[in-house]
């Protein structure tokens, strides 16, 4: 897998207590949705933030200063990041890490987002905003503005939600303390929120709450609007909610397994999802010695592949757990030197076996095309590969690094042609409909646009028809759709 996420938000009130402990750990149990940056904001009779390149370091190191910036506070957001608006060079990678502070002529706020805007180029000419910064300093200055136009933070997220297309879920703090977070009319991306002893906190994924031993309550609801203020937290339905449309990604892929959406762990929807490749390709599995996985996102579709297969689940491919970098950081030949050097092959349990190969996703094919090649020269008779994710046919608008058609394998190929450009005996994808009913959810519940084309924001959809419109004349796509 080669993806990267845009972000992960956290937020905390506490009544009587310094907070950063708690942004700190809220945001390590995130780090997964964020490599490039990180940053921390709190609420001390004033704003208050800082922003660092990578993952968050430790607290403290011995016989070293601590690299970590304990801000005061009892209110605080923090954010993780990797870049899907704006540049990946050095400068503005440092300027757009969140949280992102943004000064008006009488109001302010510090920022933190989770997401993409589809229409971006047109909400920074409303705010007049550089094109070159991120989404995230556009969403920011509009807020800004319409605070100070209405004087009513509710007035000022509703008007953002009448013209912004988009996911978006953001935890913010206005100048005078108010901590307040919301999330975007179809709730594509996740944000919940936790109570526990007069704390309120809000978090990308539960497992945030959770290291925090904040109780969590649940997730927010698209368009709604939640307000802490002098320890009491108030709830708005900013913006008719529109159908729901959380990202189905979240479960294949980008949340950590011990996180929850819809009242399932995340781990628990991937081993049904592995059970059910197993029932629906036994015709396939009957070819197979036996199952590996591409750790760790697989692991757990391995074992429900395992349990429904009855073949055994062998752990011959062992991930290097002080290898963080993903292979999509880098490019070319440095992509593939950290491809090659992130995953462990046991040959010798794999040797004149026919395996079944089990992964979460193909986006771009490389580093698959890499493992399978590796494990044809550790001695594998036969490589069938189970993805539990459906071919993914189009590009997501909304945060996730797949932002065109031509990079997509499965948007070229059909499983068979895949098969014969990766080097493997079969490859076979989850059914949509099967993936569906192995969320809990339903199809008018989620967005599925990367693997149906059809996408629940209408910016989004209509761009995504011209494009396909545009290539199918043959022409060519120029960068990301929605910029």
């Amino acid at each position: 897998m080669e993806l990267r996420e845009k972000c992960g938000v956290f937020g905390i009130y506490s009544p009587d207590e310094q907070i950063f402990p708690y942004l700190y750990w809220g945001m390590l149990a995130q780090n997964h949705r964020g490599h490039q940056s990180h940053g921390f904001a709190t609420y001390n009779n004033g704003l208050e933030f800082y922003t660092e390149l990578g993952l968050i370091p430790p607290i403290k190191e011995p016989g070293k200063e601590s690299r970590v910036k304990q801000l005061p506070g009892n209110i605080g957001i923090a954010n993780v990041r990797y870049t899907t608006s704006g540049s990946n060079e050095y400068a503005a990678l440092c300027y757009d890490a969140m949280p992102i502070l943004s000064v008006g002529e009488s109001r302010s706020l510090v920022l933190s987002f989770n997401g993409n805007i589809v229409n971006v180029r047109e909400l920074q000419e409303k705010v007049g905003v550089n094109k070159d910064t991120s989404d995230s300093h556009a969403l920011a200055a509009f807020i800004v503005k319409k605070l100070e136009e209405t004087g009513s933070l509710p007035k000022a997220v509703t008007e953002l939600m009448q013209v912004v297309d988009g996911a978006y879920s953001i935890t913010s703090i206005l100048d005078d303390g108010t901590l307040f977070a919301f999330k975007d009319p179809w709730g594509i991306k996740p944000l919940c929120y936790g109570f526990s002893d007069g704390k309120y906190a809000f978090s990308s994924e539960s497992t945030g709450l959770a290291i925090n031993g904040i109780e969590w309550q649940r997730e927010l609801r698209p368009g709604e609007l939640l307000v802490v203020k002098d320890g009491m937290m108030s709830q708005v339905q900013a913006f008719p909610s529109k159908e729901q449309a959380f990202c189905a990604f979240e479960y294949a892929y980008f949340s950590r397994p011990d996180s929850r959406f819809n009242g399932k762990y995340v781990y628990e929807v991937r081993r049904d999802l592995g059970a059910a490749l197993a029932r629906i390709y036994k015709d396939k599995v009957d070819r197979c010695d036996v199952v590996v996985c591409l750790p760790e996102s697989a692991n757990d579709a391995a074992y429900g592949f395992h349990e429904a297969s009855g073949l055994r689940w062998e752990m011959a491919l062992r991930r290097h757990r002080y290898v963080s970098q993903r292979a999509f950081i880098t490019d070319g030949v440095d992509r593939q030197s950290v491809i090659y050097r992130k995953l462990n092959i046991l040959a010798p349990k794999i040797v004149g076996k026919r395996i079944a190969v089990v992964d979460d996703s193909i986006v771009r094919g490389d580093t698959m095309r890499g493992n399978i090649k590796r494990l044809r020269d550790a001695g594998a008779r036969e490589v069938h590969l189970f993805i539990s994710y459906p071919k993914i046919i189009g590009p997501c608008f909304y945060g996730i690094d797949m932002s065109t058609y031509s990079e997509l394998i499965g948007a070229r190929m059909n499983s068979e042609e895949m098969a014969e450009e990766l080097g493997a005996d079969s490859v076979n994808y989850m059914p949509i409909d099967e993936y569906i009913k192995e969320t809990g959810m339903r199809r008018d519940q989620l967005c599925i646009g990367c693997i149906s084309n059809k996408y629940p924001t209408p910016t989004a959809d209509n761009i995504a028809s011209d494009i396909r419109e545009e290539l199918a004349k043959g022409g060519e796509e120029k960068g990301r759709a929605y910029e």
